[in-house]
């Protein structure tokens, strides 16, 4: 019976001795689990992104990122989940849950610089522009200037405006102001500033443009430019047709050194022409204050007309020694000032504020009967020499002429011209000059 079950037994042995070397029937054998991963998501805003977008790792570990700005954005923010920047890198040691690191980006913001010569001025001299914006910069030239140029960061001159349709990196703009009128050949120019105050009393307008006129006018007659109307004088007396080298321009800075545009427009109620307690140069008796009178030429406009709608005078110079400090300047009827029609009939030319001027500058009296004691230049010679046969009240087309119409008044004659220089350098307005130096 032993032989016959002898491979039996064995296999029982080995069954036995595999279950012993088990440690028991009931024992179960060890998982392999798999391990938890944890999202680490990223949100971008504006122009730019995190790489990578997102990132799975096992609790514990870490995760990396880098922050990419498109042309023309910067990284501003860079946070979440703990971590820690270091320029554009970012570094999430030790994630225990799905969180979100979140990147900001805004535009670069370039610096816009604008520059200019002397004779004109820029609304702004600097300006922040984020990339890819537009920029515009506006350039106005002094009354007696033109803008010749402008040029700088790609941008495109529309009159006096320059816009830049794209900013992509810090620039300078640059104009050039060039005066409208040559240099004087013989004589040095003299700026000298003007203030307009408009006396609005709700029964007249006078435009911006009209009162550029008027002055662009004046300039004209004070240079001697006004060729047309010189080709017309007889050959007799065109050599002593002068360029005074006097010019006047609308200030461009108020008495504080504030940007100014020269014009001031009052709601008015006093007379341009009342001199008793001169209202128009008070605005407590409703004209308007005059700007100081060493610095600056001040020229009030105003209504003054009968019921039949006729000027009842044209202009009067309130000149030093005769006025009070505060006061004087020179007034005008304002259907007499500027040339942009429609104007005062036979007086559309502007020469009556030419003519005033020519007053204010030392002409007292005009060139014409009837004459006064005052009168100081009728009876110069025409060209300033101590002897000559031409004297100024010959010559019936002068400024200073009162018989003729605006188109019969053409021009200043040399002796004029050294008169009313004289005032200014060492006169009775030597202040004016010295304080519009250059």
């Amino acid at each position: 019976m032993n032989y016959i079950l002898k491979g039996h037994w064995a296999l029982v042995i080995t069954q036995s001795a595999l279950t012993g070397c088990s440690g028991g029937s009931d024992d179960n054998p060890p998982v392999n689990e798999t391990p938890q991963l944890l999202t680490v998501s990223t949100l971008s805003a504006g122009g730019g992104a995190l790489e990578p977008a997102e990132v799975k790792v096992s609790k514990g570990k870490t995760a990396e990122f880098v922050a990419k700005p498109e042309a023309g954005y910067e990284l501003t923010e860079l946070s979440g989940c703990a971590g820690k920047r270091t320029g554009v890198a970012y570094k999430v040691e030790q994630v225990e849950q799905k969180c979100q690191v979140t990147a900001r980006f805004s535009p670069i913001r370039y610096r816009l610089d604008a520059t200019v010569s002397q004779g004109g001025n820029v609304d702004t001299s600097t300006q922040q522009v984020a990339y890819g914006s537009a920029a515009e910069f506006v350039f106005t030239p002094n009354s007696d200037y033109i803008l010749e140029r402008v040029g700088g960061c790609n941008g495109v001159r529309t009159e006096g405006r320059y816009r830049i349709p794209e900013v992509t990196e810090s620039c300078t703009v640059s104009a050039l102001f060039l005066p409208y009128l040559p240099d004087p050949e013989s004589v040095t120019r003299i700026r000298l500033p003007v203030v307009v105050h408009v006396l609005d009393n709700g029964h007249f307008e006078l435009s911006d443009e009209q009162i550029l006129s008027q002055l662009r006018a004046t300039n004209l007659h004070f240079r001697g430019k006004n060729s047309a109307e010189i080709e017309t004088i007889p050959e007799t007396y065109t050599p002593f047709v002068a360029d005074t080298g006097i010019q006047f321009y609308l200030a461009d800075t108020d008495p504080d050194g504030q940007p100014h545009s020269g014009i001031v427009r009052v709601d008015a109620t006093a007379s341009v022409f009342a001199l008793e307690g001169y209202p128009f140069a008070r605005s407590d008796a409703g004209g308007s204050d005059a700007w100081p009178t060493d610095r600056y030429i001040n020229i009030w406009v105003g209504m003054s007309r009968t019921r039949f709608n006729e000027p009842v005078l044209a202009g009067r110079a309130h000149v030093p020694g005769s006025a009070p400090e505060s006061s004087i300047g020179v007034s005008i009827e304002q259907g007499l000032f500027g040339t942009i029609a429609p104007r005062e009939p036979n007086y559309d030319q502007g020469k009556t504020l030419t003519h005033e001027l020519g007053h204010f500058l030392g002409l007292i009296g005009h060139t014409n009967p009837p004459w006064n004691d005052q009168n100081t230049h009728r009876h110069l010679s025409c060209d300033g020499q101590e002897q000559s046969e031409c004297v100024n009240a010959d010559l019936t087309m002068n400024f200073m002429s009162t018989n003729v119409y605006d188109n019969g008044q053409k021009m200043f004659s040399l002796s004029q011209s050294q008169l009313m220089r004289a005032w200014l350098e060492t006169g009775p307005l030597q202040a004016l000059y010295v304080n519009n130096q250059p």
